[in-house]
């Protein structure tokens, strides 16, 4: 085999490495934070979206409880959304919730199958907000930020 068929076939080889690593979403998604429609907030920061995930933060300003909601640890939307929202891998975000447990803290989020159901669930209560992928999105929700390329930015 040549040089030139040895490089070839090594640079196609290495392609799909280089365009997809585990628990990246694929072709470059962009997920959309949604409230339910009910919830007056417009926007949403970091700094604000952080302690609704980890649960530190119980309730909106309007009078509901904040009740976040969460994909299966191994699907790589939730991946996205904990490197962008906590700034945590996924064996980290484990090891949160078990120190929380441990500790008496409160419980993790609700936990769903599907982002399906993350658009049901955050329709039907007020104080609900979960992530969806952009395109997902229909007039039942609101989105209050959005996450590409693991930087968060408004809607």
């Amino acid at each position: 085999m040549t040089i030139r068929r040895r490089l070839l076939l090594a640079s196609l080889l290495a392609v799909p490495v280089l365009t997809w690593a585990p628990g990246s979403v694929a072709g470059g998604e962009v997920l959309a934070v949604i409230v339910n429609k009910a919830n007056p907030v417009v926007s949403l920061e970091r700094d604000d979206l952080r302690p609704i995930f980890q649960t530190t933060k119980k309730s909106w300003g309007f009078g509901e409880d904040a009740q976040p909601i969460n994909l299966p640890e191994d699907n790589p939307l939730r991946n996205e959304f904990d490197k962008a929202v906590l700034g945590l891998d996924p064996e980290r975000v484990a090891r949160y919730w078990t120190d929380r447990k441990v500790r008496g803290g409160a419980r993790p989020p609700i936990r769903v199958t599907s982002t399906g159901a993350v658009l049901k669930a955050v329709a039907a209560k007020p104080g609900a907000i979960g992530y969806v992928r952009l395109s997902e999105v229909n007039n039942s929700v609101k989105v209050v930020a959005k996450i590409s390329g693991g930087k968060l930015s408004q809607p």
